[in-house]
């Protein structure tokens, strides 16, 4: 495992290392209001608490412009929507300067990111699952399912609220330079879809689409059904 090194970035100049979404994290949500952020796109189970949250997606095949910068995270979660930590495993997808990177990684937010050293590619089929085995202990899991490979880590935190559960795509944040540029993904289709070993559905999720701040949207899912929906691009 490597941790994630930092970036270093313009205010809206993503720099990225050519292996990996470097010091990019994907952090809780950024909510203008109910159903709409600035970060996340995707299904959100509230009222806890929760014990497992589970999904299972396709890594996307992003564009690349030549002077581009970009990235997309997407991942399974617990706690982020109303409190202020996130446990989280899934990928990142980057793009700079035409150069698209994979990365594996897992979050304690607001924990640094950590690299996880597997390779990962596009339409990659992989089940990322957050499993609260106690109050404070997680254990974080991914399972590569195209490539034959399972990482698994266990790891604690203090102030986890178990408050939520959700399978999301999201455009990572950096520290002191906000929410970055949301690359062109295309669709992601997420399915299997759990918390607490139920269907998402049963919980009457929220449905988060991911928006500007002038409210043009850059993410948004689909109907929901059972444990699968996509999320589509429309905007970086």
């Amino acid at each position: 495992m490597k941790r994630l090194a930092v970036l270093v970035a313009s205010a809206a100049v993503l720099t990225l290392t050519p292996a990996m979404a470097s010091g990019a994290q994907a952090g809780p949500v950024h909510r203008l209001r109910a159903g709409l952020a600035t970060n996340w796109a995707g299904y959100v189970a509230h009222g806890g608490p929760f014990s497992s949250a589970s999904t299972t997606y396709a890594e996307p095949s992003i564009s690349c412009g030549a002077n581009e910068n970009s990235a997309v995270a997407s991942f399974a979660g617990i706690d982020g929507a109303n409190s202020p930590t996130v446990e989280q495993i899934g990928t990142f997808a980057t793009c700079k300067n035409g150069s698209i990177a994979h990365q594996a990684f897992f979050e304690m937010f607001p924990k640094a990111a950590v690299g996880i050293g597997k390779r990962v590619r596009a339409g990659d089929s992989l089940t990322a699952t957050v499993l609260a085995t106690s109050t404070k202990t997680f254990t974080l899991s991914l399972v590569n399912h195209t490539e034959g490979w399972t990482f698994s880590t266990q790891q604690r935190s203090r102030k986890a609220q178990r408050s939520s559960a959700e399978a999301i795509t999201e455009a990572p944040s950096l520290r002191g330079s906000g929410v970055v540029n949301l690359a062109n993904f295309g669709q992601i289709n997420y399915s299997g879809t759990t918390a607490n070993g139920q269907p998402i559905s049963n919980f009457g999720p929220e449905e988060v689409t991911m928006v500007t701040n002038g409210g043009t949207v850059k993410a948004q899912p689909t109907a929901l059904s059972g444990g699968s929906f996509s999320v589509v691009w429309h905007h970086a």
